[in-house]
């Protein structure tokens, strides 16, 4: 850890030499070709990249492999296990539960879940504040969360992974993102939630899927496996940062929720005393230099990582997606500090010059 800090270091030093093009060009060519260097310091085998600004991508690539033993590159359309990214999705969900008045998110999760918190609403659990006296204390929990599925299905009425697929995925055209690696297993239960048609188009998909890898504290990969089939709240969409874009630029165009409810999940949630907690309603919200981030990661062990960053105010967007779990440290998600990334450091020593 010690020699990859070091290295970042070298590259911002790097970065603060280099000969300066135009003011526009400058983040985005020193970004690209730094982070190539980057990734290889970590030991990812292969990325993908995004960067959203003023409504338009202004820069998408893969960089290394989506598979070494087959030599296929990454791009910019590969697909990869999405992760905590997951919880994005399910909070748009249930947020359009709440635009057409099926759903209060003050609501007690007791009625879905067995939590022990009897005063524990929908809302504690989508800002990870359930656990102890419910909104007090920000313990992030993925399993709590993922039980929010329940939730989904019971105000759009139909199952969670349905939801994210009608309301979100075809409505943007997201083609290259899928709602569960199982589907690749087509059989008699998935014809409750897609037709033969859409089951064949996310096959397709997932045979393109980036090859999971482990990455030792050394910086060595190694093939790994994927973990076991499953889909909830929290986990488990498959998506591309070409498709994460354009979710993207959807919450900014208000395509999928009102701005009052978008505004309200990008605030932090603040406990009785007026103490600001690291989240809003599905997302983190961070102040980094007099800036607002809103962000998630996402961490699938021993195969790939995930993360979108933006900055409302500088209308600028960073999505990143690995098949290698290095893009965030894991206590990235305990702390609530997006800045513990290298990759993000390297962004914003770029991007908020």
């Amino acid at each position: 850890m010690r020699t990859l800090r070091a290295g970042v270091l070298t590259l911002m030093a790097v970065v603060a030499l280099s000969p300066r093009p135009s003011a526009q060009s400058l983040p985005i060519a020193l970004f690209e070709r730094y982070l190539g260097a980057l990734r290889e310091e970590t030991g990812i085998p292969g990325l993908s990249v995004a960067v959203v600004q003023n409504g338009r991508v202004v820069w998408d690539a893969g960089i290394g492999r989506q598979d070494v033993e087959r030599a296929i590159v990454a791009r910019a359309d590969t697909p990869y296990l999405i992760g905590d990214l997951t919880q994005s999705f399910a909070a748009i969900v249930l947020g359009q539960c709440v635009e057409r008045a099926a759903l209060d998110i003050n609501t007690p999760i007791r009625r879905w879940s067995s939590l022990p918190e009897a005063g524990a609403t929908i809302g504690h659990v989508l800002s990870h504040t359930s656990a102890g006296v419910p909104g007090e204390t920000f313990s992030y929990d993925p399993g709590r969360f993922g039980t929010l599925a329940t939730v989904a299905q019971d105000c759009s009425e139909r199952p969670f992974r349905r939801a994210v697929a009608e309301e979100v995925f075809d409505r943007l055209a997201m083609k290259d993102s899928v709602p569960g690696r199982d589907l690749a297993a087509i059989g008699a239960n998935d014809h409750d939630y897609f037709d033969d048609g859409k089951l064949r188009d996310y096959e397709a998909v997932l045979r393109r899927l980036a090859a999971p890898y482990r990455v030792d504290r050394s910086g060595r990969s190694s093939r790994s496996d994927y973990p076991a089939d499953t889909v909830t709240a929290a986990t488990g969409l498959v998506s591309t940062v070409r498709d994460l874009a354009e979710f993207d630029l959807a919450l900014d165009d208000n395509q999928l929720l009102r701005p009052d409810l978008r505004e309200i999940a990008w605030t932090n949630v603040t406990t009785s005393g007026g103490s600001a907690l690291p989240m809003g309603l599905g997302w983190f919200v961070q102040t980094y230099n007099g800036e607002r981030l809103i962000w998630q990661v996402g961490n699938v062990r021993d195969a790939g990582s995930s993360l979108l960053l933006k900055i409302p105010r500088r209308n600028l967007t960073l999505i990143m997606l690995a098949n290698g779990d290095g893009l965030a440290p894991p206590e990235t998600l305990a702390t609530g500090d997006i800045t513990a990334s290298l990759y993000v450091k390297l962004f914003l020593k770029l991007f908020l010059l």
